[in-house]
């Protein structure tokens, strides 16, 4: 509804105290702090707060020692005696226990790797038959093991009259296993054949000295005793994580916040063993701020308007009613507005909880999207979880409109007949009814895009800027010339009633077109500066002009069909739920159920999906883009991050 405004607050105080001024500023959860050094003169003596963060080893050192025995770290509030020191003794404490076992569990995974590899490179060996020592010990042959791939088996046909034989013990579609034997004073030239046949080599550890088939019997021994001894020292970590996670979460909470509370002191700067800062705090909380503050004695804490120093931009703090509140992450998606700016998270709740609502019209689809909304909003706490709950009530209120339950049209009509009225209020498969959804969906499009100039000219207004608000295509004379159209294309269509009179044609069209065509100048004009001319000569800017207005013209047809999709997903989802309804009736029995059960859950993830898409499409292209620049700065205050960070 309206962003929230902002008081400068400066903090001026003795350096010894300045721990104690963070630490009631991060724990106030209402203090954006600004860099202070970089609006003081630095020629009067101030400079920033030089040192390293003293936290961050220790930090460092309690997220490997989470790593090794595989804890999640997580805020649990120590007593008060538990200080920074007692928590890096305990780190000390717990990884003087750990670092052995750690160390050998790292061993111990990298040794099984190697067994592991090697043992399935020998089971491709098993044909060889004789120790692994007495082929490596031979003078005069040299000797290599490893797989060729199957497609460079037959060029070995190539190579008959080298001095080399090639043994193969295994192989698969992919690989030939084997050995090749050749002269020592050969083997150079040899290898480079091989090379060439993408011959890849398998190194026999020097641990491996009998036969294969002994060898594997071996290695499978040596695997097995040491997964053996991973799982206990395994089991051993966890009973030590189990023992220490409450000590070690005490710890991280202590130290991440006095990490994160020394952090703020770059925003510090110091003058003569004095500390000043300064950031912006919301009016709304100024005297509790102030309050918690007033309990330093040392430190002046001064309050001044916003735009008290120019070089600051106040940060923006969303505040809106709780209905709309859910839909502020659709409006931060696009940007943050500006301090000075129009908040469109109202208008966006509105527009998009309607046009959700008609294009996804039915009682009981739109009851289990609120009831799975509703669960997301109270377990989770998901903000998306409240806007299906909105979204949802929505759909039912428009589906109890058409009289569609779950695609069955006609559940509602003794409810309608009780009420008096012969039929439900829409029948969506009437003809006539067509044409009449379609001209509501154009009539939507036309109050959104006109309400989306109207804040676009208020804005323009609000900042004296006279293009923005009278001269351009979002501006009075482009709300001129787009009513103006639609009017008139309204009522010769509707009731035969022409009005382009040449009164009309003139005032309405002609000149709010001259102005949007001409409206850099006209706006120099109104500002009473001398030189109307424009900058890159009057043929550029005749021929760039031309071609604008030729868009925006272009875009007010564009824009106000593309709300014809509103109407379309009427119909679009009637249609999908005759078509389950149509398959339903084709089954017997539980089957008939089944598909008309299944068939409502494949239309509502599916269309439900689709028209979340659309209408966040239309808010964003159709409306955002005529007042929004989104380029403000979110209100971010101090606060200690209870996550870990590497």
């Amino acid at each position: 509804m309206s962003i929230e405004k902002m008081h400068l607050v400066n903090l001026v105080g003795n350096l010894p105290d300045l721990e104690e001024t963070l630490l009631r500023c991060v724990k106030s959860g209402v203090f954006a702090p600004e860099m202070a050094i970089n609006t003081l003169d630095k020629t009067n003596g101030f400079s920033p707060l030089p040192g390293e963060n003293p936290y961050t080893p220790h930090l460092k050192k309690l997220y490997d020692l989470a790593e090794d025995i595989h804890a999640k770290l997580s805020r649990e509030d120590p007593p008060e005696d538990f200080t920074c020191e007692k928590a890096q003794a305990e780190i000390v404490r717990v990884q003087d226990t750990v670092s052995s076992l750690a160390k050998e569990k790292r061993e111990l995974k990298e040794r099984i790797n190697q067994l592991e590899q090697a043992l399935i490179q020998i089971q491709h060996l098993h044909g060889l038959g004789v120790p692994f020592d007495d082929v490596f010990s031979m003078s005069y042959v040299k000797v290599r093991f490893g797989r060729l791939p199957a497609d460079s088996y037959p060029k070995l046909a190539f190579y008959d009259d080298r001095t080399f034989f090639f043994f193969d013990f295994d192989h698969d579609d992919s690989y030939y296993w084997g050995v090749y034997f050749a002269p020592a004073t050969q083997i150079a030239v040899v290898d480079d054949i091989f090379k060439s046949l993408y011959f890849e080599r398998i190194r026999v550890p020097d641990y491996i000295h009998k036969a294969p088939e002994e060898a594997i019997v071996n290695l499978q021994k040596a695997l097995e005793e040491r997964r053996a001894r991973l799982a206990e020292v395994r089991k051993s970590l966890q009973e030590i994580r189990e023992k220490e996670a409450s000590t070690l979460n005490q710890a991280f909470t202590a130290l991440k916040a006095a990490s994160d509370v020394f952090g703020l002191r770059k925003y510090v700067a110091v003058i003569n063993n004095r500390f000043y800062l300064e950031g912006f705090v919301p009016v709304s909380e100024w005297k509790r701020f102030s309050a918690v503050m007033s309990e330093i004695e040392t430190v002046s804490c001064v309050c001044q308007p916003d735009d008290t120093n120019p070089t600051l931009t106040p940060p923006t703090r969303l505040k809106n009613c709780r209905f709309a509140k859910p839909f502020q992450m659709f409006v931060e998606m696009y940007g943050t507005p500006g301090y000075h700016d129009f908040d469109p998270t109202l208008l966006v709740s509105i527009t998009y909880s309607l046009m959700f609502g008609i294009m996804f019209g039915d009682l009981g689809q739109g009851f289990v999207i609120a009831v799975i909304g509703l669960v997301l909003a109270l377990w989770k706490k998901m903000d998306f979880g409240r806007i299906m709950l909105r979204l949802g009530v929505s759909s039912m209120i428009f589906g109890t409109i058409y009289g569609s339950v779950f695609g069955l049209e006609h559940v509602l009509d003794p409810m309608f007949h009780a009420l008096g009225f012969a039929e439900k209020p829409i029948e969506v498969f009437d003809g006539a009814t067509t044409n009449m959804l379609l001209i509501g969906a154009i009539g939507v499009g036309v109050c959104s895009i006109a309400i989306a100039m109207g804040v676009n000219i208020y804005l323009g207004f609000k900042y004296h800027n006279l293009e923005k608000a009278v001269f351009s295509q979002n501006g009075i004379a482009g709300m001129l010339v787009y009513l103006g159209a639609i009017g008139a294309a309204a009522l010769l269509m509707l009731f035969n009633i022409n009005v382009l009179n040449p009164f009309f044609i003139i005032f309405i069209i002609v000149i709010p077109l001259l102005c949007i065509y001409f409206k850099e100048p006209l706006a120099k004009l109104c500002a009473r500066k001398k030189n109307l001319k424009p900058e890159d000569g009057v043929g550029t800017f005749l021929m760039e002009n031309f071609f604008e207005m030729f868009e925006y013209l272009l875009s007010y047809v564009s824009n106000t069909m593309s709300f014809l999709r509103v109407g379309g997903f009427i119909l679009s989802h009637a249609g999908m739920m005759a078509v389950v309804l149509s398959l339903s009736e084709m089954m017997s029995g539980a089957g008939s159920v089944v598909v008309l059960i299944f068939g409502n859950l494949f239309v509502m993830c599916l269309e439900g999906l689709i028209v979340g898409i659309q209408v966040l499409r239309l808010e964003f292209y159709e409306i955002f883009s005529r007042f929004y620049s989104g380029d403000g700065k979110p209100y971010e205050p101090a606060k200690i991050s209870y996550r870990p960070e590497r």
